[in-house]
């Protein structure tokens, strides 16, 4: 009998440091759009910092290097310049030139109604709904060969709605776009 112990008291330790040292099998799951952010934002202001080349320029001029100051504190609130704002990603990394998104009560949609340049650039029309209405729109011209030809590339359009300030932020560095809007929490 106590043989017969011994020998099933063995089997299950085996058994048990067999299942634990088992790799898992489950998948691991995506990096959330938060990490995406602040990959993205690391990585651009790496490339600012080494690119002084002669080829390239380190910002465009119309570029507001505050916004890659921006810290991400979860999947809907940032902190920039002390202050802090709600925010949603339109795109990171590889950005459609088409969608649609609701945030602080606007439906947001944008597209490419068509490819009007003959370099590859995209004319992208946003369009900010409240109920059934458009309320504000605006266009942003996507130039690929423009955003190249500096280190960063940040454009940063305000728009004043009726019951709040919101802004779209695009920064594009070497082949990778961030698009993103924020409004004060």
């Amino acid at each position: 009998m106590r043989r017969v112990f011994l020998l099933s008291s063995l089997f299950l330790i085996v058994l048990v440091s067999l299942c634990i040292t088992r790799p898992s099998t489950t998948p691991s799951s995506p990096p959330n759009e938060a990490s995406k952010v602040v990959s993205f934002l690391n990585e651009a202001r790496e490339n600012l910092n080494k690119c002084n080349t002669t080829l390239k320029a380190p910002l465009n001029p119309q570029s507001d290097p505050a916004y890659l100051n921006m810290s991400i504190l979860n999947e809907t609130v940032l902190k920039l310049n002390g202050e802090l704002y709600e925010y949603v990603v339109l795109g990171v990394q590889d950005v459609n030139f088409s969608g649609e998104v609701l945030f602080k009560g606007y439906r947001i949609i944008w597209n490419t109604p068509k490819n009007l340049t003959t370099t590859g650039g995209q004319r992208i029309e946003f369009r900010i709904h409240k109920g059934s209405s458009v309320v504000e729109s605006f266009v942003y011209w996507y130039i690929p060969f423009q955003l190249d030809s500096y280190c960063v590339s940040i454009y940063a359009k305000t728009l004043g709605l009726s019951e709040e300030k919101i802004t779209f932020i695009f920064i594009h560095i070497e082949g990778k776009d961030l698009w993103m809007v924020l409004a004060k929490k």
